[in-house]
């Protein structure tokens, strides 16, 4: 690559720039392949131990099925027992979690701007996580009928706590000389809140909402062992009755996709929110494209 002396000087780029980018940004794709490939060789390994373990003891399917059997369950009862039900799941699993959302927005920012509700309520929040989630499902049933709605409210519950105390914890984590700046520039609280508060807390609201995510899933599986006619849960608890162990894996296997599904998902949105902190050095030419004082050799974009 060779420099175009013609060209006016802000539009010159240095090479060595250029090229310094674009190995960072192979560097990051070799590293992010490396980080995949670890699990995926543990995985490998410990499925190639079960399978092994299996036929050298002898272990029945009822007890323990195989991995290669599992497989077979999922071909053959996947599309048409496992994924429908799994539908279902989904359903409540979703709504619960956007329930427990926006209660956690509510509660964050009342526990937040409010000692009295702070005292009088997160005490009983704290509370009701003591109680045994699947204790509640029969009482919940007798209120809201025999419906999808107690199974929405029982995820909700299990994922808002999580949540909440991140949101709680990340809004109150920014030091007082900021806020003090701030209102030195006559900032309004609304100001205050969404260009401050806010973005400072966005790394652990993140962080409760992915685990939240995962809690939801949880919640809405265990919720209809009790008081479900239909769900992935319901059946995990027909088929553990029956002893089909093999059909109880495979359901297991696709609920555990479905669950990494949606934490990467609430990982994918964290990044698109935080461009700020998840930026490669091979973006490096893009950030300094926004800054009017670059070089000219910061501001030209690697070729692809």
């Amino acid at each position: 690559m060779k420099i175009r002396r013609n060209d006016p000087p802000d539009q010159q780029f240095d090479e060595g720039t250029v090229m310094t980018a674009q190995k960072s940004r192979n560097a990051s794709l070799l590293s992010h392949l490396g980080d995949a490939a670890l699990p995926f060789g543990i995985v490998v390994a410990l499925l190639a131990t079960w399978e092994a373990a299996v036929h050298l003891l002898k272990i029945q399917p009822f007890v323990l099925p195989a991995p290669t059997e599992i497989f077979k369950e999922l071909l053959i009862s996947g599309p048409t027992v496992i994924l429908p039900q799994l539908h279902v799941t989904l359903i409540e699993t979703l709504a619960g979690y956007l329930a427990a959302v926006i209660i956690s927005a509510i509660l964050s920012v009342l526990i937040l701007y409010s000692s009295t509700f702070r005292r009088g309520v997160l005490p009983l929040i704290v509370a009701s996580q003591t109680i045994p989630i699947i204790t509640m499902a029969p009482v919940l049933v007798i209120w809201f009928g025999y419906n999808s709605l107690p199974r929405i409210i029982i995820t909700a519950i299990v994922a808002f706590f999580p949540l909440t105390i991140a949101a709680v914890t990340g809004l109150k984590s920014l030091e007082p000389q900021f806020i003090d700046f701030f209102r030195s520039l006559n900032a309004t609280p609304a100001q205050i809140f969404f260009k401050l508060r806010l973005p400072v807390a966005l790394p652990s609201i993140f962080g409760g909402l992915k685990v939240a995510a995962t809690l939801a899933v949880i919640g809405a599986t265990i919720s209809e062992w009790v008081g479900a006619s239909q769900g992935i849960g319901y059946l995990i608890a027909q088929d553990t009755a029956l002893l089909n162990t093999t059909r109880v894996f495979a359901s297991l296997t696709v609920l555990g996709v479905a669950g990494m599904a949606l934490f990467g998902l609430v990982g994918l949105i964290e990044r698109l929110s935080m461009p700020w902190i998840y930026a490669r050095p091979s973006m490096a030419w893009l950030r300094a494209s926004q800054n009017p004082r670059a070089p000219a050799a910061a501001v030209a974009r690697p070729r692809q």
